[in-house]
């Protein structure tokens, strides 16, 4: 299990998540959502007279034509269409607030960080519907700042911008512009119809608001909570990230980023190399022994440490007397840092202070790559290969030390990049042989040209990137299967409340009897739930048997005119025909569905004669009653998406770095037996924060929830994989080393 001093990797740009909803929290925003749009609704079918008087007053003041014509179209609108403009106004608030709770993206919505040519007419309406939440957002301050805290708890976050509240004004004047939008009306009559809304919402909205304060606190969404005091406190990490310290457990701070290792590192290794007596004294019992060179090259004359470097890249040197000396035979199973056996050797003779320092630095870089834990042995063994034409390379240029970007730096990053695309498998073995082949080649062609190391680099990112581009198309489509089941299973979860909403505003405020209420949410229900478990809220039977309900509710209200009577009979032979098909569909017991068939005709009946005494309905046979009481209303399909022991909901750093990870993220899973594998992130669940991984393959995946992946990284049963420079990461460990290390000189 790795240790607590492992960088993980943190996004550089926070992403946050929503808390999973549970069909619990999905009802209390219902609840919520109703008391916000049924009191707007209420207030502006009370006072749709008095907007009435005031368009035809505001009419009669205007000096210019056409500004009074627009006044009496609005008013024209509230005196003919009142109803249906309610109704269109409250209809999109419910998918708007929908969207929202289900994190769903709206339809056509555009990335709003992109920048865009804006037409005078999107301007104008953004500047009216900017003006009217402004002006009801100040006479709703203080109510609003308890409801912006309570919501953002009851979803889970630290804190919700003022536009973020899907029960705040935005959302309401948004949805009131979209609803009056659909009643295709000209824009400036669009425009005095939401000012004659807001107007009269500015005096009332507060209580309403008031009332759903109220609600939230008898369900215990912070009931201590003093108005007006706003809660803006974030987590310790959080706070530090965007204040520029590191966030806990990452580590500290990294040197050279911003281009500083390289130059305080040299000046180090000057210091080690040249400073005094003692100080070299030091270094060389440290290092193996210089030589007793005092500062300068004591090797034979010709006797050339680049040379023997060059030598030694290709087998065997010759010494100066005659003799031979090799270093040791590198294995795949034993990784072994042979620039330390150089470090002991005749080599060493011909090396000046500087050049034996950037030896031990070099050795010390490897030293670091080879505890890379998240680096596999069979690919540490390639690296291994490389550690005399590194050498070579950092005593001919030694920008390697100061560049991030030096193609010998670029080369070793991009290798210790591929490593999580080498399953051990057959395809591992292939790609592991295409890496030895391109080291192969800076081995045969290295003198001292660094070009080499160049075309190595461009070569192994590119094979990186065809790697990446191949496993995300593979893990996309191999994932389609289980991302469905998820989403199924957490559908099945929420659908009792979903379905028991849309029976609910079908039946509001409508005469259907009690005949047709029971068999709606006893039976129709089952239809509903079944529908929304297969495709969802935007799934076509879905759409089609909600539609098919309120029909069924429309048809069965007093008819009192000969267009609503005309209407019934052109649209009941379907509506019969659409009814059957769906109790066939639920196998609803013959006897029950030939009894509501029965009644259904004479509430029909009933419909159309108002004024006449209505036909009173069959009374329920003894058979019937034990049918009904042997019916469950509606089925709960919900199924556990995996069966995980319960963890503690916790919102810490490990909350904060499972949250912040992204799709093609990799995280390192540790088991009991010593065991460990890699998994790339495939998808999240934006209802659910439930996680999809697939293996280095993208073939094999498994799932697990937010708090549960949080709970791992807590017991450092996982570890996010760090995706940044190896050698930048080396190098900051490799400067405190020599720091310490002069320190104690």
């Amino acid at each position: 299990m790795p240790d607590n001093s492992v960088v993980v990797n943190l996004n550089q740009f926070e992403r946050s998540r929503r808390a999973q909803i549970s069909a619990e929290t999905l009802s209390v925003l219902h609840g919520c959502r109703d008391l916000l749009i049924e009191g707007a609704t209420r207030v502006l079918t009370r006072q749709t007279e008095a907007m009435e008087n005031t368009l035809l007053a505001m009419a009669d003041r205007s000096p210019l034509m056409e500004t009074r014509n627009t006044y009496y179209g609005a008013q024209g609108i509230l005196n003919k269409r009142a109803n249906e403009l309610l109704s269109a106004c409250k209809d999109v608030y419910c998918q708007n607030f929908g969207d929202f709770a289900l994190n769903r993206e709206k339809p056509g919505g555009g990335d709003l960080l992109e920048l865009s040519l804006v037409d005078d007419q999107d301007f104008e309406i953004t500047l009216v519907i900017d003006k009217a939440t402004s002006r009801l957002r100040f006479n709703c301050a203080e109510e609003l700042v308890a409801l912006d805290a309570r919501i953002a708890h009851l979803l889970g976050r630290s804190d919700l911008a003022e536009n973020d509240n899907p029960l705040g004004p935005r959302a309401l004047c948004e949805a009131m512009f979209e609803g009056i939008t659909r009643m295709e009306l000209e824009q400036d009559i669009r425009i005095v119809l939401l000012n004659q809304f807001d107007l009269v919402l500015t005096t009332e909205l507060a209580h309403i608001y008031q009332s759903i304060n109220h609600h939230l606190i008898d369900r215990g969404i912070l009931p201590d909570l003093k108005v007006g005091a706003k809660n803006r406190v974030q987590t310790h990490a959080v706070s530090a990230t965007q204040h520029g310290a590191p966030s806990a457990g990452t580590g500290p701070a990294l040197p050279g980023q911003g281009g500083q290792t390289g130059g305080d590192m040299f000046r180090l290794f000057e210091q080690l190399a040249h400073g005094s007596g003692a100080t070299t004294s030091a270094y060389a019992g440290w290092t193996g022994g210089i030589g007793g060179t005092g500062g300068t090259a004591g090797g034979p004359v010709g006797f050339s440490l680049l040379d023997s470097l060059s030598q030694l890249q290709s087998g065997t040197l010759t010494l100066p007397g005659g003799g031979l000396f090799e270093l040791p035979v590198l294995e795949a199973t034993n990784v072994s840092n042979v620039l330390r056996h150089l470090q002991q050797s005749p080599v060493m003779q011909a090396a000046s202070p500087l050049d034996a320092v950037l030896v031990d630095a070099v050795a010390m870089l490897f030293d670091v790559v080879f505890d890379e834990t998240t680096i596999p042995d069979r690919l540490k063994a390639q690296i291994a290969r490389l550690q005399i034409p590194v050498l070579k390379a950092a005593m001919l240029d030694r920008n390697f030390f100061s560049q991030t970007n030096h193609p010998v730096r670029r080369m070793l990053d991009a290798i210790a990049t591929l490593a999580v695309h080498l399953p051990d498998s057959e395809t591992g073995n292939t790609r592991l042989e295409a890496i030895s082949q391109v080291i192969g080649r800076v081995l045969d062609s290295f003198e001292q040209d660094i070009a080499v190391f160049e075309s190595a680099a461009v070569e192994l990112e590119a094979l990186g990137a065809i790697l990446e581009e191949t496993l995300e198309e593979t893990a996309d489509v191999s994932l389609q299967t289980d991302i469905a089941q998820i989403k199924q299973d957490e559908r099945a979860e929420l659908a009792p409340v979903i379905v028991h909403d849309f029976i609910n505003r079908a039946l509001k405020d409508q005469q259907a009897g009690d005949a047709i209420r029971e068999f709606l949410r006893r039976d129709w229900a089952q239809l509903l739930t079944q529908d929304y478990v297969s495709e969802g809220e935007q799934g076509a039977h879905f759409n089609s048997h909600v539609e098919t309900m309120r029909e069924l509710v429309w048809s069965v209200q007093p008819k009192a005119d000969m267009d609503a009577r005309l209407m019934l009979v052109r649209i009941l032979p379907g509506l019969l025909k659409r009814l059957r098909e769906g109790t066939a569909e639920i196998d609803l017991p013959q006897k029950l569905c030939d009894r509501f068939f029965a009644t259904l005709v004479i509430l029909h009946a009933n419909a159309v004669r108002p004024n006449s005494q209505p036909v009173p309905l069959p009374e329920a046979m003894p058979e019937e009653i034990e049918v009904l009481a042997t019916t469950p209303e509606a089925p709960i399909t919900a199924e556990a998406i995996a069966a995980e022991p319960v963890v503690p909901e916790l919102e810490d750093e490990f909350t904060q770095r499972a949250s912040a990870l992204g799709k093609g993220d990799w995280v390192e899973f540790h088991y009991d037996d010593g065991t460990f594998r890699w998994a790339r992130l495939g998808w999240v669940s934006s209802i659910k924060n439930t996680y999809l991984f697939s293996d280095q393959d993208g073939m094999n995946s498994f799932s697990i929830s937010l708090h549960r992946l949080a709970d791992k990284l807590r017991r450092g049963e996982a570890v996010l994989v760090e995706r940044k420079s190896i050698t930048e990461s080396a190098f900051g460990k490799l400067m405190n080393l020599f720091r310490q290390k002069l320190g104690n000189a």
